[in-house]
């Protein structure tokens, strides 16, 4: 008679949401069922847990893992934003996945009987809904034989087998994916880039996905490295890519498309950046949040930025005059009342007058996001903000167009 797990989430999974355990006996329940928690190899809870009055175990890891598995927002060596990555076709992740073993033993009459069965999950950040069901697959973000799979780590929506993205020539940004052969049968070999005017194919490139371009398949043990950032955004690419490949090189552009390609054919959903014009008179303000399937989101706004700052501060009074003095003395600019504890925040007001709806669709996700962040202008640094509030106004600006403005809050205190 030994412990044994009946049933566990999928294999691969985002990890803000149930992740149950059903654990029993082959024999008689004993009177404790151990749970041992290992992350990467090394143990982080051991809990010893009743049966039921069904004489099972139903164990929830999401109870153990919570806030241990993030979405990196650095690069791997934490030298520079991810979103502006710029150094490799490709880089890794740090934090963005991790394996978590679980191994189920017995406690009975005072003797432990330790790992009598095991499985593993690999968690990314995020979280599916509860719509969604227990055990929710994840299948559509592995790159396998099977063909066209969503393969992105985005919440973008995929119809037609096709990822749109509405970029001006100065977005930067990162989209992941997962890259892997023991887990998955991860089926890429390189990327392909193609490049398009209104006239069609400009220019095309192609990047094997191995050590050289930053990320090749890695080891079965190298768990952090199966997720993959590669860097997508007509600013980044302008880097990335050699000069007579770029989207700067050629003024008539219009899009391009990424694909992921085993030896013979396409195996990836198209990933297409749009090149749209953005405001001349203004500058433009890039958002970017932390998605709900492990990877990066982006939405563009148009409109002018607003910026407030907002300075708080205490106060006390102070005695004038010089009371040690043998004349009593003081200068008419003396101050008499002083601030301290001086503070102060900046808040955003981000407005745009012709989002889809596709893109007010992918909004939501924002709003349920942890970790924001904005770039305003075209050569802005990435700041990281909050929500002011979990709402933002919506008008339909025209036939399937939308208005949409939203207040945001730097995410630094402001030293005075």
């Amino acid at each position: 008679m030994s412990a044994q797990i009946d049933s566990k989430p999928t294999l691969i999974i985002p990890s803000n949401q149930k992740l149950i355990f059903t654990i029993s006996d082959t024999g008689t329940a004993p009177d404790r069922y151990i749970v041992q928690v290992e992350e990467d190899g090394n143990e982080i809870a051991k809990l010893y847990l009743t049966p039921n009055t069904n004489d099972v175990v139903h164990f929830d890891l999401s109870e153990v893992v919570k806030d241990r598995v993030y979405t990196d927002d650095v690069i791997r060596d934490q030298t520079e934003t991810l979103s502006a990555y710029t150094g490799n076709y490709l880089t890794t992740a740090r934090h963005g996945m991790k394996k978590y073993e679980v191994k189920v033993g017995s406690y009975d009459s005072g003797t432990e009987t330790l790992n009598e069965d095991s499985d593993s999950v690999y968690l990314v950040g995020g979280a599916e809904q509860l719509s969604a069901g227990l055990h929710p697959s994840f299948s559509d973000y592995y790159c396998e034989a099977v063909l066209y799979r969503k393969t992105w780590m985005t919440d973008r929506k995929n119809p037609s087998n096709l990822i749109q993205v509405n970029a001006t020539d100065d977005c930067e940004g990162v989209v992941a994916f997962l890259n892997d052969t023991n887990i998955i049968n991860f089926d890429g070999f390189f990327m392909f880039y193609t490049l398009y005017n209104e006239s069609g194919v400009i220019s095309t490139w192609i990047w094997l996905i191995n050590a050289t371009n930053g990320a090749q398949a890695p080891s079965a043990s190298d768990n952090n490295q199966k997720l993959t950032y590669m860097p997508f955004l007509p600013k980044n690419l302008d880097t990335v890519l050699p000069s007579s490949k770029r989207p700067s090189t050629y003024p008539s552009w219009t899009h391009y498309t990424i694909d992921v390609w085993n030896a013979t054919q396409r195996i990836s959903t198209t990933l297409r950046v749009n090149r749209f014009c953005g405001s001349a008179k203004h500058q433009n303000t890039q958002l970017a949040w932390t998605n709900s399937v492990g990877g990066w989101d982006y939405l563009l706004f148009t409109g002018r930025t607003q910026q407030e700052d907002k300075i708080t501060s205490k106060q006390y009074r102070e005695r004038v005059g010089n009371w040690d003095a043998s004349t009593y003395t003081f200068i008419p600019e003396v101050r008499e009342t002083h601030d301290y504890q001086i503070t102060g925040k900046t808040t955003y007001t981000l407005t745009n007058q012709d989002f889809s709806f596709d893109e007010l669709d992918l909004l939501k996700y924002c709003f349920r996001s942890d970790n924001v962040m904005i770039r305003i202008g075209d050569s802005g640094d990435w700041k990281p903000v909050t929500l002011d509030n979990k709402n933002y106004k919506v008008r339909e600006a025209n036939s399937k167009m939308y208005s949409v403005s939203l207040q945001v809050t730097l995410a630094q205190e402001v030293k005075c």
